[in-house]
């Protein structure tokens, strides 16, 4: 008797064997075929990562801890997938119990197709799917407590009827327009994973709160990029995993020309590193500090290109939150790219963030006060930033953060009679830097807001994009290290060794970088096997 195609499928996806248990084989029933098994990360109520076996079957879904049944979910009674597409998470919608909220870099793929073809074939309907944008799905998900006071997570809006068929093909494909925008949805699968044995390391060019940032050059193509190293133990001991994972997926979606590109992404089991193109300007913070301040022409220039990637970020509803000359380098012709997405936070439409960070002269009030904050804290780091630029210092600046803070609060701008700027200048931060954040230059039209402004009117933004405009300074590529700070410059380029004293509690978080890895150039990017066997770290 010939197979069907879905028995085809069986010794492909049977990762566990568990059509060998017995005890597995007691809990179908008799003519129910099992197409899927595999661990799995799943959410439990406290919103913490909890490692479980998923196996689906021509007629539900199973959640397991181990060889335990935990829940049984029928498959005619899946509402609904929701799936991030800047993430590894997806929702499993049961309107009429609860939801499953679960992550999957290296399996989500088979098993939202499986659990798609198991319901049209049982149903012969199609079944709804969400794709947003948001990289943690927690608010989609329905959970018991919800239930009880009849609330129900799951989007009423932007859905799409998927059959098998359909959903075969944005999966063959990589990427599909969906509500007429063009996404990656499904994450590329590599062939090879990228090591730290595949550069050589020439030189130091930074330091920051969690690691290094080196010069390196790709052995194979001699191409040259920075290369940031993190260790786990730091973003662990200070509960940085969160915001270093949202880093990895800004970084590998927000492609933009005003903001540093991704190159690969690869860990070992004490690190993780990124590597993405080298600016071989430097930092603004270095031309900066040469110049003192930068006239009017050229700090507008640096504005409009800033204030593009500050606009294409919060189009995908990412807040940046660590604007700093620190984290704006220059490229060799003198356009300049935001970089370090370590704070940025994305969030849903109308929600408030509330986390306490970035650098202490950049904070706006609300950020200060705790009271939640939206994009519109950008726009006063923004007005901040412009007036460092003709000033040499930011305008609240002390030594004593606490006064610092009550200025940011409390104290009007003023500006120096010493140097004059124009009064659009003038308007242009003072409308950044309104208390008010409903009030702020941005706040209700967001760039387009503040590309009308009449301090930057006569931007041509399409060159800006296009980097046909001609930037004011062109820094010198033969003394290119001067841009870079000798104090890190001079250091000796080494991946350094990490001592095991904690090595218990990274290990207990190693599931949380599993598929943090990129590598676009190649057919598996989600694989981790050659990541844990590297023995040079």
């Amino acid at each position: 008797m010939k197979k069907s195609e879905l028995e085809d499928l069986i010794e492909k996806f049977d990762t566990l064997s568990f059509t060998k248990e017995k005890s597995i084989l007691k809990l179908i029933d008799p003519d129910e075929k099992i197409l899927l098994t595999c661990m799995i990360q799943k959410y439990n109520r406290k919103n913490k990562r909890q490692e479980r076996n998923l196996m689906i079957t021509s007629k539900g879904v199973y959640g397991m801890s181990k060889k335990t049944l935990k829940r049984k979910i029928p498959v005619q009674k899946v509402g609904g997938l929701t799936v991030s597409k800047m993430g590894s998470e997806f929702v499993l919608h049961v309107p009429d119990e609860y939801d499953y909220r679960y992550s999957s870099y290296d399996r989500r793929d088979q098993i939202l197709e499986l659990i798609c073809k198991a319901y049209q074939e049982f149903t012969g309907q199609k079944l709804p799917f969400f794709f947003l944008e948001d990289i943690n799905l927690e608010k989609y998900c329905t959970t018991k407590g919800d239930k009880k006071k009849n609330i129900n997570r799951m989007p009423q809006e932007g859905g799409v009827l998927l059959d098998h068929e359909q959903f075969n093909k944005l999966m063959n494909e990589k990427s599909s327009s969906i509500n007429n925008e063009t996404v990656q949805i499904f994450p590329q699968q590599s062939k090879k994973g990228v090591t730290i044995n595949d550069f050589n390391l020439l030189k130091v060019l930074g330091r920051g709160a969690f690691g290094k940032v080196m010069l390196v050059e790709e052995k194979s193509t001699k191409k040259i990029y920075a290369l940031k190293s993190i260790r786990k133990e730091d973003i662990i001991d200070k509960d940085q995993i969160e915001h270093t994972k949202t880093e990895r997926v800004i970084l590998e979606h927000c492609n933009h020309p005003f903001l540093v590109n991704l190159v690969y992404a690869f860990t070992t089991p004490e690190k993780i590193f990124f590597v993405t193109q080298f600016m071989k300007g430097g930092e603004l913070f270095q031309h900066l500090k040469h110049a003192k301040r930068f006239d009017e022409n050229r700090a507008r220039f640096y504005v409009a290109e800033i204030a593009l990637a500050l606009g294409h970020l919060h189009k995908k509803s990412i807040i940046y939150r660590d604007l700093k000359p620190e984290n704006i380098l220059m490229d060799e012709h003198g356009h300049i790219c935001l970089t370090d997405f370590g704070m940025a936070k994305i969030v849903r439409k109308n929600e408030l963030a509330m986390s306490f960070c970035g650098t202490p002269e950049y904070l706006s009030p609300e950020i200060i006060s705790g009271v939640g904050h939206t994009i519109s804290c950008d726009w006063w780091a923004l007005g901040i930033f412009t007036y460092e630029m003709l000033f040499a210092l930011p305008p609240f600046y002390t030594q004593n953060q606490d006064q610092m803070f009550k200025a940011i609060k409390e104290s009007q701008i003023r500006f120096p009679d010493k140097i004059a700027i124009s009064p659009e200048a003038q308007n242009f931060i003072l409308s950044c830097c309104k208390k008010d954040p409903h009030q702020r230059l941005g706040t209700h039209g967001d760039l387009e807001e503040i590309k009308s402004h009449p301090w930057l009117a006569g931007m041509d933004w399409e060159a800006l994009l296009n980097k046909t405009a001609e930037p004011p300074f062109k820094p010198k590529m033969e003394h290119w290290e001067h841009y870079f700070d000798e104090e890190f410059t001079k250091e000796e380029p080494i991946n350094s060794y990490v001592p095991e004293t904690n090595k218990e509690i990274v290990d207990e978080y190693q599931t949380e970088f599993d598929g943090f890895s990129y590598n676009p150039n190649a057919l598996n990017q989600h694989s981790t096997q050659n990541e844990h066997n590297q023995n040079n770290y």
